[in-house]
């Protein structure tokens, strides 16, 4: 029998920090391809309304080794089928030839289901590297609801950049509190099912995320390293050092395979994960003004075409 080979130790990962980078100072290549995309978005769809760039290199914390680019596309027109397996075989072939080893999400929506948005938002194309699979073998991707939706929508608006068309505030609407918590705990209760252990980057930074969510009201739309960041200075103090972890991880230079991207390519103190999921837990259950009512968990609502857990 074959036994699987256990992850390294930490420190045999290099964790030297990268350069954080914003749209506004991003290096020339990135720059270069996430243009090409706006022109393959507008070359297949017919007068997009407008195409938002949020996330990462919107809120200047991408980092080349790991961030995704990504992108809502608005339209005022749903796509026809031929127009979806166009676009998604657009952006297979950009996807193909990204400058660096991370990926891109970009989701197609009508203008009418963001001016006000409502928990799960509707898509109409997704692509991510989740589907690379499907369009090389004739699909064109997915469409339906997406529980992210409205947290990007959140994003969209407070800090994304228009790449194509008006001011994100000209389009996305204000998403309202009760469908904003809804969707960022669609996210996080996936990543706290097994105690944070097979996603710690990704999950430990958007349960600080959540965590500063739920403590403000209005709050500021958190990047992952913000939210680390923040967890770092009011979480206790027996968190904090996972949490660091985390964020060293995220800030990290390291190009680590795909497949091991979750985890950063090394062990993991579970037990300090399985207690920071425990504290996230007890936090979301006691947060002020009953902030999970039913179905707010997102139990109800269908998986992110994305997969979700990417760093």
């Amino acid at each position: 029998m074959i036994r699987p080979v256990a992850p390294p130790e930490r420190s045999a990962i290099d964790h030297t920090p990268d350069r954080a980078q914003h749209w506004d100072d991003c290096d020339p290549d990135v720059r270069r391809w996430v243009e090409g995309i706006v022109s393959g978005v507008v070359e297949e769809l017919p007068r997009p309304v407008g195409v938002y760039l949020h996330g990462s290199l919107a809120m200047g914390c991408y980092h080349r080794a790991h961030s995704d680019a990504d992108l809502l596309v608005v339209v005022d027109v749903l796509p026809t089928e031929r127009e979806r397996r166009s676009l998604a075989l657009r952006l297979l072939d950009v996807s193909e030839q990204r400058p660096t080893s991370a990926g891109l999400e970009l989701s197609v929506v009508l203008r009418s289901a963001v001016e006000a948005p409502r928990h799960p938002v509707p898509y109409a194309c997704h692509f991510s590297e989740r589907w690379v699979a499907d369009v090389r073998s004739g699909g064109a991707g997915p469409r339906g609801t997406d529980p992210d939706l409205a947290g990007h929508c959140a994003v969209t608006r407070h800090r994304g950049i228009a790449l194509l068309g008006p001011e994100p505030t000209e389009v996305v609407g204000e998403v309202a509190r009760r469908d904003l918590v809804a969707s960022v705990l669609a996210d996080v209760r996936d990543t706290l099912a097994d105690g944070l252990v097979s996603t710690p980057v990704y999950g430990v930074l958007n349960a600080c995320r959540t965590l500063h969510l739920l403590a403000h009201d209005p709050a500021p739309p958190l990047s992952k390293e913000e939210g680390g960041a923040w967890a770092l200075a009011h979480l206790p103090p027996t968190h904090r050092p996972v949490v660091a972890d985390a964020l060293e991880c995220y800030r990290s230079a390291a190009e680590v395979p795909a497949d091991l991207r979750r985890t950063h390519g090394h062990r993991w103190d579970e037990e300090a994960l399985l207690a920071l999921a425990a504290f996230v837990r007890d936090s979301i259950r006691s947060a002020p003004g009953n902030r999970l009512p039913r179905g707010a968990t997102g139990a109800t609502v269908g998986p992110s075409p994305s997969g979700g857990g990417a760093a």
